[in-house]
């Protein structure tokens, strides 16, 4: 079931621009989590980083599940900021920016959600260059 899940995902990504697949319920159905709050089996899958408001025109938006890594390319119009979703995960997240924009959040810890801003300053139409990857082990 677990590559099921797998390869329905990546075909969304390929060939959709936004989809939904439960309903964010405690119990059995199609919620996502069980009565105490833990994903159903392969539930979790579908819960990834994504950017619901881009500033700029999108050139790449990828998630990678086996690297646990979200990648978003893109030519940022003047002066706006783009949000970034990130689901709770086990290790947390690390975000880097690199081009023409910064972001005051580099970190979210283990098991917590997060809304990441992204501020542009564009000047010369280069890039943007954002990466989320699972963060660091602790001890």
């Amino acid at each position: 079931m677990g590559r099921f899940y797998d390869d329905t995902l990546a075909s969304l990504a390929r060939y959709t621009s936004g989809w939904a697949g439960y309903t964010w319920c405690y119990g059995g159905g199609y919620c996502a989590l069980d009565a105490e709050g833990r994903f159903r089996t392969n539930k979790e899958r579908t819960a990834r980083p994504y950017a619901p408001a881009v500033a700029g025109t999108v050139t790449a938006d990828a998630y990678d599940p086996a690297a646990t890594a979200y990648r978003l390319t893109y030519t940022p119009h003047p002066a706006g900021t783009t949000e970034l979703s990130l689901p709770p995960a086990p290790r947390g997240w690390h975000i880097d920016v690199t081009g023409q924009a910064r972001t005051r959040t580099r970190d979210i810890p283990p098991g917590e959600r997060a809304t990441v801003r992204v501020h542009g300053a564009p000047r010369d139409g280069a890039p943007v260059f954002v990466v989320v990857t699972a963060g660091r082990e602790t001890e």
